[in-house]
């Protein structure tokens, strides 16, 4: 059995090295860029799927940068999509042959080229200026109608390399010129896509989180979208969870913790103290329905977003005068662990679900590092050490040998529910949780075994081919943890393409968008990683 386990790890790494690593190595060629300055961009820019190297296995980092090239580099990383072919190309030496063909035409439909000469000619081929640059930059940046930006994207009206010079696009030289009739290397083209990507996905998550902020209640809750009348505290703590990347947002997650922590049940029907009901707004009045669809995920993600508006704020002051309520919360999950360590979903459904311990594990941790920061050093002891006891029952119960993969339940007498080809839900997209709640390493064995199971299963995921009608925005969080950085863009781009700029529409909700904000803000951490 060890043979045939040893024999599935290392096939799976080699398919998920070959499936999301296997341009980054290509890029990271010996004697190629191994000393460049602009080392870990060129890595991320390859990892992200938006330059690669050449056949010969060389990046070429001090090659210069046609036109063309940019471009492909701008609309790839820049999320610019695909335009519906036009009767004539746009340009005369662009023709739809030609390799570059349909990023040209997507980016000159947005307005980012800016070629007026009467027979259209881009010239593709020729070297671009550090003005051009600055130029395509500014007119797609002006388009996206960030903050503080020039609207306008006439030329005669702005002043692009200044601009792009202003916000840290494009850095002058020692001799403090700008270089704007100078050429570009394909190092420096890393850089400067990679710092335009950064300030889009900067305003991607503020949008997102606006938009989630409108839809909180005065009293606090928070719906899943203006058309659903069920208030599920579970959604609503992990929604909750994304707004706590910028301090003018901590107040409407205090909010929403006042108002959670005030519906707790004492007790609930079970006789549980500390839980927390489903509401529904009946003729504009939110009334109980009495029941939840877990205990156990309700009590953990809602330790955890105290945990995290404590880390966010500071304000230790607010989690003291709640110690009782969320001590009371942190007692459901002691109260549901069995003896293997594991938590039962409910008093009445007696399941284990991996999703549920995962977020259990997540939850106990957060709590005990609560209890650390306000000096109860024993109980917070205590919690992490049930914690571990989570994370064994993970690792020894769930985890199954022959099928090298995690079960996504447990019934009453240990029997194992494991993924089914044909049903993603719950199976296969449970495989993310181990790795993406920290139960486990994203390096580990279990957690490659599990991702390339996703992946065997749902090979388009990342086109939103997921086998179900919500798009399991987590997805793309759990891919950026995964460091499979391509397939993490592309799913983005496309959440993007479908249900952002299309309205919002159902299946898109506040939880969904909650993800979205999460997945690009780890992406944009590996991104700015590589900034000095």
């Amino acid at each position: 059995m060890k043979i045939r386990r040893d024999i599935l790890w290392i096939a799976a790494a080699l398919l998920f090295s070959c499936s999301c690593r296997l341009s980054f190595a290509q890029a990271a060629s010996a004697g190629d860029i191994e000393n460049h300055w602009a080392k870990t961009d060129i890595e991320t820019v390859v990892s992200l799927g938006i330059a690669g190297g050449y056949p010969d296995g060389f990046f070429k980092p001090e090659q210069m940068v046609t036109r063309a090239e940019f471009v492909k580099m701008l609309v790839k990383a820049c999320w610019v999509g695909p335009v519906k072919e036009n009767e004539q190309p746009a340009f005369v030496d662009v023709g739809r042959e030609y390799w570059a063909y349909s990023c040209v035409e997507a980016a000159d439909a947005i307005g980012i080229l800016a070629e007026k000469n009467s027979g259209r000619l881009f010239e593709p081929e020729r070297i671009i200026t550090r003005a051009e640059v600055a130029g395509m930059a500014g007119r797609l940046m002006a388009g996206e109608n960030l903050p503080d930006f020039p609207a306008a994207k006439d030329d005669r009206q702005n002043n692009w390399v200044a601009t792009m010079k202003k916000e840290g696009i494009i850095c002058g030289y020692p001799d403090r010129s700008l270089g704007e009739e100078s050429g570009l290397t394909r190092a420096e083209a890393c850089v400067i896509v990679l710092r335009i990507k950064n300030k889009l996905l900067t305003e991607q998550i503020d949008r997102e989180r606006r938009w989630i902020a409108s839809y909180q209640s005065n009293d606090g809750y928070m719906p899943l979208d203006d058309g659903r009348p069920d208030i599920i505290p579970y959604f609503g703590n992990l929604t909750e969870m994304a707004q706590l990347g910028q301090p003018v947002f901590n107040n409407g997650v205090k909010k929403y913790l006042e108002w959670s922590l005030s519906n707790l049940n004492y007790p609930d029907l079970f006789g549980l103290n500390g839980t927390m009901y489903d509401y529904r707004l009946e003729d504009g009045v939110l009334q109980s329905v009495y029941s939840y669809d877990s205990a156990d995920s309700y009590a953990a993600t809602l330790l955890s977003l105290a945990a995290g508006y404590y880390r966010a704020t500071g304000d230790i002051t607010f989690v003291r005068a709640h110690y009782g309520d969320l001590a009371a919360v942190s007692e459901v999950i002691l109260k549901l662990q069995d003896d293997d360590g594991l938590i039962w979903a409910k008093p009445d459904q007696q399941v284990k679900y991996l999703m549920d311990n995962c977020e259990c594990y997540r939850g106990l941790k957060d709590w005990s590092l609560l209890l650390e920061e306000m000096g109860f050093a024993e109980r917070s002891r205590l919690y992490d050490s049930k914690a571990g006891l989570i994370k064994d029952g993970i690792l020894n119960r769930f985890w199954d040998q022959d099928r090298a993969c995690f079960a996504w339940a447990l019934d009453q007498a240990g029997g194992k529910f494991l993924p089914q080809s044909g049903q993603a839900y719950p199976g296969f997209f449970a495989q993310i949780y181990p790795a993406t709640y920290g139960v486990i390493s994203p390096a580990s064995e279990k957690a490659v075994l599990a991702y390339q199971k996703l992946n065997e299963e749902l090979p388009g995921w990342a086109d939103l081919e997921l086998g179900d009608s919500f798009p399991w925005v987590i997805l793309g969080y759990a891919a950026v943890i995964m460091d499979d950085l391509s397939n993490a863009d592309r799913f983005l781009e496309n959440c993007r393409s479908t249900y952002i700029l299309t309205g919002r529409d159902y299946p898109w909700s506040t939880f969904e968008a909650a993800f979205y904000i999460r997945a690009c803000d780890a992406l944009q951490k590996k991104i700015t990683a590589t900034f000095d």
